[in-house]
């Protein structure tokens, strides 16, 4: 979208189209282009003329939606229709947040009206696209989700919006969505990829001793049936960057049952998923403390997490990622006797100082 200063090339040009082909400038003021060509010649109502028409055919979405908004815009400030320009430049947001518009050649007051709608329009356009992401990583769209997180980190980073307070909670939290849903991601390709490979062959089974009760089952528990084996030792728990105890950026995780009266026959949930939060405290002075907290976990017999709570809290802006990050996790769930049943577990965080 660019602006020219001088009006004279504009009118240099067009005056040569009507020495060539009058009809085809007449064709002409009907597209954009035309359209910009009047508005570069200070034909305000004439190019607004053109541009509603345009509207009228590009829809609300895209790019060239998002255009035609934004010269319709500075048509209304040139006229000096305030109201008419700020939902001009709010229909251009929501046609497409992406498209900038170039604002280096205009006057300091017009740029200064887009910057400032922009700066008041777009938080609000990040905030839906996270609920969407939110939505779609529940229903298991991790790649779709991971677009919509990656959107909001890529909209918060324009000038005018980094470092703004009151962004610094939805930035984020895009940002832990957006390592959340790559980590899942690359976890569905690495088991893609294993369940490809040939199956090794299997060990011989060795039968043990029941395992000490580690966890509580729920009064829901299936009924206890008769004695099994012990199951193989539980998957390690998986974090952003691989099979290891440490799954995010300076911050610890330690998954323990929540301790009581020894259970014969109780096999503990295992976790299968459980990708924390990365910690990204920045520069300022939260970044050199550290902080200790533990997220409690009600684990249903299918391995679903059903309920969160921190116990304690870790840091509140943290638990909020934490909490939204939980209710994803996937366990292989206890047994009792062999049998699925509902179950607590103690997830301990620990956070790093800088």
């Amino acid at each position: 979208m660019k602006h020219v200063k001088r009006c004279g090339f504009w009118a240099a040009l067009l005056a040569t189209g009507l020495a060539v082909a009058p009809g085809a400038v007449v064709r002409a003021q009907d597209d954009l282009g035309g359209a910009k060509t009047l508005y570069v010649n200070a034909s305000y109502e004439e190019a607004l003329t053109v541009l509603d028409k345009q509207s009228a055919t590009a829809g609300t979405s895209g790019p060239k939606a998002a255009e035609i908004q934004h010269y319709r815009a500075l048509c209304f400030i040139a006229l000096g229709r305030t109201a008419d320009a700020d939902q001009a430049i709010a229909a251009s947001v929501s046609a497409d947040p992406f498209t900038v518009p170039d604002t280096s050649e205009l006057a300091p007051r017009v740029a200064s009206v887009f910057s400032a709608a922009r700066a008041r329009l777009i938080p609000e356009v990040a905030r839906t696209a996270l609920a969407d992401g939110r939505q779609l990583m529940q229903k298991g769209d991790a790649a779709a989700a991971n677009r919509r997180f990656e959107a909001v980190t890529k909209l918060l980073s324009e000038p005018g919006l980094v470092g703004r307070a009151d962004l610094s909670d939805l930035t984020l939290a895009a940002a832990a969505f957006a390592e959340l849903t790559k980590a899942q991601l690359a976890a569905a390709a690495a088991a893609a990829a294993a369940a490809a490979a040939p199956a090794p062959q299997p060990a011989p089974e060795v039968t043990a001793a029941a395992t000490p009760a580690a966890a509580t089952p729920s009064s829901t528990a299936v009924p206890p049936a008769p004695a099994a084996r012990t199951p193989s030792a539980p998957p390690t728990t998986r974090g952003a960057s691989g099979t290891q105890p440490v799954p995010a950026s300076r911050s610890d995780v330690v998954s323990t049952p929540r301790p009581v009266t020894a259970r014969p026959g109780f096999v503990p949930a295992a976790a299968v998923s459980q990708v924390v939060p990365p910690w990204q405290p920045g520069t300022g002075v939260v970044g050199q403390i550290g902080f200790t907290g533990a997220v409690r976990l009600t684990i249903d017999a299918s391995g679903k997490v059903t309920n969160a709570v921190m116990d304690p809290s870790v840091y509140p802006p943290y638990d909020r990622l934490v909490l939204a990050a939980a209710r994803e996790w996937i366990y292989r769930p206890a047994t009792q006797d062999g049998q699925p049943v509902v179950s607590e577990r103690r997830v301990e965080i620990v956070l790093r100082p800088r």
